[in-house]
């Protein structure tokens, strides 16, 4: 389905977006678990989810950090992260491709709520 997507906006657009599925059941189930639950996770700490497109080639070890960003948990093909944000800007996400790759899209804790609940 991802590959469909991506083939019709080629077509349509002439251009292509990374474009990652994944299900509203499987989303909830995320939730539901809490991943952050067994970190020390500052509360001026945003949380976030990255999903890979497929499953990491290899597993880091963890955490992985960068300048207050930590990579926390690899759950399948999800990433859970936790950053302060910084005046250095988004970090976070160089660590994340850095360790994962480009082909990655990244949510906060709070949109992915905002999804399941819609």
């Amino acid at each position: 389905m991802e590959r469909k997507a991506e083939a019709s906006m080629q077509q349509v657009l002439g251009r292509t977006f990374l474009t990652i599925i994944r299900q509203v059941d499987d989303l909830s189930l995320l939730l539901e678990t809490d991943p952050y639950a067994d970190y020390s996770v500052s509360p001026e700490a945003k949380r976030v989810i990255s999903f890979l497109r497929d499953l990491p080639v290899t597993a880091p070890a963890l955490p992985v950090e960068l300048d207050g960003a930590r990579v926390l948990r690899v759950v399948g093909r999800e990433v859970f992260t936790a950053y302060v944000p910084s005046a250095n800007g988004p970090v976070f996400m160089k660590l994340l491709e850095r360790t994962f790759g480009a082909e990655i899209t990244t949510r906060t804790w709070g949109t992915v709520k905002k999804c399941v609940g819609a």
